[in-house]
């Protein structure tokens, strides 16, 4: 094996690639991999892997296929990516130790395991042969370094993953066989070009042995051609919405700043000043990293409350700006409820199993050829729901016995009787048109075609999600054996807790205030989260949801659910639930951000936040005075005009900030790349966004690209399919969910499948 690597001090990019392509002569196979992160590094990883098992035996008794018998393929993969491969940029390794990851170090992997469906019974039989062949999970990468920490409960630095996946890039790299070369390209990819056909004129074929190379064009200039490409991009810069663009330019005018979307550790978070009052529009885990810049980062530390176990309290640098909070919401995500003392475990779900649906769908399993065609909202949500009803009930009958007027018991019943008539009533007319086809060519016509009519009318209604609902008053006999509101399990107060709420102020120790409001909800979320799913009713349902969103991943994956309903309903409003119960921060963001709150140094605006720039720029506050929102004044005034003021609907007044930081994440979506590459392969045709045939028959452009089935190759705009040509990464939310998440080990993980089926069929090119 070769290697090329400006990093450790090799020669330029450029010289490297040229030379190495005049070094090639008519057996040698090129791949370009665009975007060396995770997802970059597990598709090298499987082509090392896969080349070396194919070409072993040509490379060591002759035995081999490919170009000759004798002579296993000259193999050039070309790495591309502006930072050092494995890391990536969201991951590298010399940004803030204080930035931290929100999953467990358990809870990461960039090899295969005994999990995966690619590997042999034999090596799958052997887990310690699994991790000895292809490499360690960062848990066992972890301990092997000397760390000492429980695994299963905490939560790294993102500098710590980064280490992780630049030492499993040394690996693989180490482990290549001498017949692969490893390129490294410290740049960015401006364009592919498709070459022209070597085809005879008018002649056009898809045949992948005559489908010409690409050309990849980088920044720096260098020019690879490439028997594959793989775009690995991950997440691309957005084009701003009008009003966010409106913003940034009255900002640049007025004196003031504005910072876009994008990773935090990124941001010219710097230009930031000390007094600076910062309104930040989000409260996902982008914020909780600017939490980090503008504290930790700036001389800030944060004690622990002597008086109350779990809660800090900060103590000022004198170098912070003021930060005020508001989202759509109003509220952060809800913390995970992992720690030393709770760490990460499995739930086991009870009703939605895969042998539930196969139920529902008529079929024996989901493994065959058959798919369920299952509706999120009619037939699995009931399912999901009866598991988090029966997680919450059964931790509160645990915890708090006295909250029931009767025996919890019934309620376990009524969960089960439920659960029992959803799997009996469902299947027949919804699941089956097929006989509707059937019965129309038998009996009197008149007859079948009322039954037909029937039929439609009820499968049309099953459709919509009118007909999935429980034979019984469920609210009933949960207010007959759980007599206090409180203790009821309510999912829409915990998606929206502030609903219907409406506040007279926001400042501290006022009567209906929101900043009263939000201390409480952020001091009993963390100490929710400090019981751990087995000493909080609440956040029993964390573990149910984080389940049911896995085994929802894999029916995606296989083509089980309904496309509409995953756009409609699973997108269209699980997916904002399950985030705010299961994305959220380390309860240490949460006692973090309820420390700064009680130091005067963050202010709450509330839900539906609107952002108004004022023609009517506001002179610099002066120091030592005291705001009529009855906020204590800040040690020094606001150094910038206060050029903007924002307001919410259900809290009185309105706040001002020289500073406006949009900390929600991008939508990801292709039609809206604002980078080179794919922005121009979009306004080119050689990509297009995926489009979805909605219910009344319109049709709707999707976030992601038009793919083919898994290896994910490139649809254009013409629908033709490119066979040369792979997607992966973010890019996949057309056909997949949860995208955001990182292979976890022994989870037979989407990510290291996609990236084997798109290293096996390159490596079919070959």
């Amino acid at each position: 094996m070769t290697t090329s690597s400006p990093w450790s001090g090799t020669s330029s990019s450029a010289e490297t690639s040229a030379s190495s392509a005049e070094s090639l002569d008519s057996q040698a196979h090129s791949v370009a991999i665009i975007g060396a992160g995770p997802r970059g590094l597990s598709v090298l990883e499987r082509l090392v892997a896969l080349a070396a098992e194919r070409f072993s035996s040509a490379d060591g008794d002759g035995a081999g296929t490919g170009v000759g018998a004798d002579t296993p393929p000259a193999i050039v993969i070309h790495l591309i990516d502006p930072y050092p491969p494995g890391a990536g940029i969201v991951w590298r390794t010399d940004q803030p130790e204080t930035l931290l990851m929100n999953t467990t170090i358990a809870e990461q992997t960039i090899f295969p395991d005994s999990s995966c469906s690619f590997v042999s019974p034999e090596t799958a039989a052997d887990s310690g042969a699994a991790s000895d062949r292809f490499g360690p999970d960062m848990a066992q990468w972890y301990r092997d370094m000397g760390g000492t920490d429980p695994v299963d409960a905490t939560f790294p630095s993102r500098t710590l993953y980064g280490r992780y996946l630049r030492d499993a890039y040394a690996r693989i790299r180490d482990m290549a066989p001498d017949f692969i070369e490893i390129v490294e390209h410290p740049t960015k990819v401006e364009s592919v070009i498709d070459l022209p056909p070597v085809e005879p004129f008018g002649h056009t074929s898809a045949d992948p042995e005559t489908v010409p190379p690409q050309l990849v064009r980088c920044e720096d200039g260098t020019a690879i051609i490439a028997s594959a490409v793989v775009l690995a991009v991950g997440h691309i810069p957005s084009a701003q919405t009008d009003e966010r663009a409106r913003l940034a330019a009255f900002a640049q005018r007025s004196g003031g700043l504005y910072i876009p979307q994008g990773l935090p550790a990124e941001a010219p978070v710097a230009e930031v000043a000390p007094g600076n009052r910062v309104i930040v529009r989000g409260m996902g885990l982008n914020y909780f990293d600017l939490q980090t810049l503008f504290t930790h980062e700036r001389g800030g530390r944060f004690d622990p409350d002597p008086d109350i176990a779990g809660e800090l309290r900060y103590v000022r640098s004198g170098e912070e700006p003021r930060l005020l909070l508001g989202s759509r919401r109003g509220v952060p995500y809800r913390s995970k409820p992992i720690c030393q003392a709770h760490p990460r475990s499995p739930w086991p779900l009870r009703y939605f199993t895969r042998e539930n649906i196969a139920l529902l769908a008529g079929l024996d399993d989901l493994d065959g050829d058959r798919k369920a065609g299952a509706r999120f909202n009619d037939q699995l949500w009931p399912l999901i729901l009866a598991d988090l009803r029966l997680a919450y009930y059964s931790t509160l009958s645990r915890i708090r016995p006295g909250a029931f007027a009767g025996d919890p018991g019934q309620l376990r019943e009524a969960i089960a009787e439920a659960v029992s008539r959803h799997l009996t009533r469902r299947t027949w007319q919804e699941t089956r048109p097929e006989t509707r086809e059937t019965s129309a060519g038998s009996g009197d016509s008149a007859a079948t075609g009322a039954a037909e009519s029937r039929e439609h009318e009820g499968a049309e209604a099953a459709r919509q999600g009118r007909v999935t609902r429980e034979a019984f008053a469920w609210s009933e006999i949960e207010e007959s054996l759980v007599p206090d509101p409180a203790h009821r399990m309510s999912l829409h107060e915990l998606l929206n807790p502030l609903e219907g709420r409406e506040f007279d102020s926001r400042g501290p120790r006022e009567t209906n205030s929101l900043h009263e409001w939000m201390l409480d909800f952020l001091r009993n979320d963390l100490h929710d989260s400090l019981s751990g799913p087995e000493g909080s009713a609440e956040k029993s349902l964390f573990t149910v949801l984080w389940q049911s969103r896995l085994l929802l991943k894999e029916l995606i994956v296989a083509g089980h659910i309904d496309r509409v309903s995953i756009d409609m309903e699973i997108c269209g409003w699980f997916e904002s639930f399950v985030s705010g119960i299961c994305d959220g921060p380390p309860p240490q963001r949460i006692a973090e951000l309820l420390a700064l709150a009680e130091a005067g140094l963050v202010e709450f605006i509330g839900p539906d936040m609107r952002i108004e720039a004022s023609p009517e720029v506001a002179a610099p506050a002066d120091v030592g005075a005291t705001p009529a929102s009855g906020w204590p004044a800040a040690p020094t005034g606001d150094p910038l005009p206060q050029i903007f003021t924002v307001t919410s609907a259900q809290v009185a007044g309105d706040i001002t900030g020289s500073v406006v930081i949009d900390a929600a994440s991008p939508t990801n979506a292709v039609s809206r790349a604002a980078d080179v590459l794919v922005h121009g392969m979009v306004e080119r045709g050689q990509l297009t966004p995926a489009r979805l045939t909605l219910d009344d028959g319109r049709e709707k452009f999707l976030n992601g690209l038009a793919l083919t089935p898994r290896p994910y190759r490139t649809i254009d705009v013409e629908g033709a399919v490119h066979p040369r040509r792979f997607a992966l990464s973010i890019q996949l939310s057309s056909v997949q969910w949860g995208l955001a998440i990182a292979a976890n080990p022994n989870t037979n993980a989407a990510t290291l499948n996609d990236s084997h089926a798109a290293a096996a069929a390159i490596l079919d090119l070959i």
